[in-house]
């Protein structure tokens, strides 16, 4: 070692002593340092590798204080970008580390010299966006219309999604103010854009409450413009209609800006809203009854029931209002061009036809022949009477039904004489519910009044009970009333407890002498068997009771696997009706 010594300059020897020391003493090692920093002040070498020891000892104040004599020093600047890029580094990270909390420790001029530093000497045009971000996190009073204007106008923003996410999620929330109404509107644009991508395409969703970032960026335009305070600064808590309302307020302003961005904005996240809840749901026309009582949420001529209406008809409704005059309609077809998602396009288009009663574009091409198309044809050919097709498309259906089970719909009959669509689940008794409700009806309003159309009623619902009880007291009374009902496939279909209690009451009713041929192959013995309250034949009578124990004890079969039986083995039976 005494001859390596020799060879050493002062200030590189007394480093070695230090380092040498640090091993076993550190007390010596900053006397070392301490000697070599009196006797060579200005000495850039020392002047770091006093940073270092005190870097690597843990010691935060006395590294600030260390790296502070470095930047003022303001010589070998560029040894220390390494240095100054690790400290970067270190603030834009979530975590505390020593470099953040040496920085806490440094002087604000000083940490401004740092961050400007790494600015300056940042090559990357990402990079140096990055810092300028973190350099405006920092000192705010810099202003950040340099970086708006950077970020909105490089070429890169409409190719690569991390400009977008620095501008829009990073660079936004920075700005009180911009002097340019018409950059701020550029910028909404591309708020718009990018939180409408995030929220529909993106697979993390690292961003909390993306809407309430859109409404600060919608709120940062709408104060510098004069905008309602209430429409600029929506929340989670505020009343979807209560806002509508509002928005249609501004239908006659002759400037429609304050209606187009607040109204996209309010229509995307209604339809995002309703993407979300809507799974795998089919909008389909249901039916009303006059003679039930009238649905007190129902506001206006159509009703939506189901588990995404509310939130659909929030977002139908802003979509027509943005279409309402021609100005307004123009300006939102510009800007939805700029969007790069347009979750409209998924379904929305198809379901606002229907919404309004435009079948011809609700009804899915010819080519398309798939459940959820076969179900929307059902619905369309009922509404237009097209039955036959009606029930032609529900036996396309039924070899497509989904293997999830479900459960019934509650809300396929809602009270009054409005026009009344629902959400319907994609589920095997969901959809077998539909098309059972339907059949009723297309069997309810034929010319055919014949004992086979009642006794194809009382199978199909069965599957529905109570819902049709109207009905079935209905036919109750016809069949008192004409004193007879042949029907020779009750054995095989009809197994609900309650249909069947009633029809043995009609039997056993006093007074009355109504014929029920339902026994089975009954109808190679009419006007031979028939089974009156007053017939003298005993065997018959305990044929029809032996015949009505062995319904019962089938009461608990799945009614939904009989449903599907029952209209694939009797088609030309209900073709034939129609």
């Amino acid at each position: 070692m005494p001859g390596v010594e020799a060879t050493l300059s002062d200030e590189d020897y007394i480093i070695l002593r230090a380092k040498e020391a640090q091993k076993n003493n550190l007390y010596s090692a900053k006397a070392w340092m301490l000697t070599a920093k009196t006797l060579f002040p200005s000495n850039f070498k020392i002047q770091f590798e006093a940073y270092q020891m005190e870097k690597q000892s843990g010691n935060v104040q006395e590294a600030a204080e260390c790296f502070s004599s470095l930047i003022m020093s303001r010589q070998n600047l560029s040894d220390l970008l390494l240095e100054i890029s690790a400290i970067a580094n270190a603030l834009r990270a979530s975590e505390t580390s020593f470099l953040s909390q040496m920085f806490d420790n440094i002087s604000p001029d000083i940490q401004l010299t740092i961050l400007k530093t790494s600015v300056e000497n940042s090559d990357d045009t990402m990079e140096h966006c990055r810092l300028l971000v973190l350099l405006l996190k920092k000192f705010p009073q810099l202003g950040v219309d340099s970086l708006v204007k950077t970020l909105i106008n490089t070429d890169k923003f409409f190719y690569d999604n991390r400009y977008a996410r620095l501008l829009v999620v990073e660079t936004l929330p920075l700005l009180s103010s911009l002097e340019s109404p018409r950059l701020l509107q550029r910028l909404l644009i591309k708020a718009i854009d990018f939180y409408n991508s995030y929220v529909n395409d993106e697979a993390e969703h690292d961003i909390s409450d993306p809407w309430q970032r859109l409404y600060g960026v919608l709120d940062l335009l709408g104060r510098q413009l004069g905008w309602d305070p209430f429409l600029i600064n929506y929340n989670n808590s505020l009343n979807k209609e209560t806002y509508f309302q509002k928005l249609m307020m501004l239908r006659n302003c002759e400037d429609c800006r304050q209606l187009l961005y607040c109204g996209i904005t309010f229509f995307l996240r209604s339809l995002y809203e309703q993407k979300s809840v809507k799974g795998n749901h089919i909008l389909v026309e249901a039916l009303s009854d006059p003679d039930a009582p009238p649905s007190k949420r129902r506001k206006g001529d159509i009703e939506v029931t189901g588990i995404s209406a509310n939130q659909f008809q929030a977002a139908a409704n802003c979509w027509e209002l943005l279409h309402s005059n021609e100005v307004i309609s123009r300006e939102f077809t510009k800007l939805a061009n700029q969007l790069q998602v347009k979750p409209w396009s998924e379904g929305f288009v198809e379901d606002l036809a229907l919404y309004r009663g435009r079948y011809e574009d609700a009804i899915p091409p010819i080519s398309v022949t798939n459940l959820k198309a076969c179900i929307i044809r059902v619905s369309l050919n009922y509404f237009q009477k097209n039955f036959t097709a009606c029930v032609e498309n529900i036996l396309l259906a039924l070899p497509q039904l989904p293997s999830v089970e479900g459960v019934l719909e509650t809300e396929l009959i809602v009270g009054g004489n409005h026009r009344h669509l629902h959400f319907l689940p994609l589920t095997k008794v969901a959809v077998m519910h539909y098309f059972c409700t339907l059949l009723i009806r297309i069997l309810l309003n034929t010319t055919n009044n014949s004992d086979l159309t009642y006794g194809h009623m009382l199978v199909l619902m069965q599957l529905g009970w109570p819902q049709e009880e109207a009905i079935f007291m209905h036919i109750m009374e016809i069949i008192r009333q004409k004193r007879v009902f042949h029907y020779h496939l009750f054995s095989a279909y009809i197994i609900h407890i309650d249909i069947l209690e009633e029809l043995s009451f009609i039997w056993n009713e006093q007074g009355n002498n109504i014929a029920l041929d339902i026994l089975p192959n009954s109808q190679q013995h009419l006007g031979q068997r028939r089974i009156g309250t007053r017939g003298a034949d005993k065997g018959v009578k305990e044929d029809f009771k032996q015949a009505m124990k062995a319904q019962v004890a089938r009461s608990n079969e799945s009614l939904l696997n009989l449903m599907i039986q029952f209209i694939t083995s009797e088609r030309s039976y209900l073709l034939q009706i129609l």
